[in-house]
């Protein structure tokens, strides 16, 4: 499994990289206004942050940020 910080952490990058003022692991990608570039964006970051090749497709794939998180961590 993959050690790559704190859910809250990963979660903040995400707001950021959103617009948004905070993100919940029940929040979805696309509810908070995500789109696309977003998704690429969010990917870029995680693919940094975890070491590992993190495809866009998971990003835009999981019903919540917490399903991918789960899907991360293994």
């Amino acid at each position: 499994m993959p050690d790559f910080g704190r859910d809250e952490d990963i979660l903040a990058k995400c707001a950021e990289i959103l617009g948004v003022e905070s993100i919940a692991v029940h929040d979805d990608f696309f509810g908070v206004g995500g789109d696309s570039l977003d998704a690429a964006e969010v990917s870029e970051m995680l693919t940094s942050e975890t070491g590992q090749d993190v495809a866009m497709e998971l990003v835009l794939g999981s019903p919540t940020f917490g399903d991918m998180l789960k899907s991360l961590r293994g």
